[in-house]
């Protein structure tokens, strides 16, 4: 059974401490540019993100996608992502996924956007 559709989403505690330090570094100048970032991210490099066990309520969804944008991309690019899901859970597990990706790359020598587009378009066939 799919659940209602949620009118906040969030992060597990540990990505939202990971995505509030990529705000601190000046990686990302909020911490929804961030997350809108993570979730395109893990969306376009083909993700299949787990379920989320606890997760923080961060955002109302209307902050993140205010237009549903998001939710549209969702519902096209990744149905199958949304068998057991609202589109809105389902972009959550996906900015979890994008975020935990790119904290790595930013404790290391630090996220190489470009090299990311680049990545996309290969896994993209472009």
């Amino acid at each position: 059974m799919i659940e209602q559709e949620v009118v906040t989403i969030g992060l597990t505690q540990e990505a939202d401490d990971m995505l509030e330090a990529m705000v601190d570094d000046g990686t990302f100048a909020q911490k929804v540019d961030g997350y809108r970032f993570a979730f395109s991210l893990a969306l376009a490099q083909g993700a299949q993100p787990g379920e989320l066990s606890k997760r923080k309520t961060i955002f109302n969804v209307g902050t993140v996608d205010p237009d549903n944008t998001l939710q549209n991309i969702i519902e096209e690019l990744a149905p199958e992502l949304l068998t057991k899901s609202s589109p809105y859970r389902a972009i959550e597990r996906l900015a979890e996924w994008g975020v935990r990706e790119l904290y790595q790359q930013a404790i290391g020598p630090g996220i190489d956007f470009v090299g990311l587009l680049t990545e996309v378009e290969e896994v993209n066939g472009e």
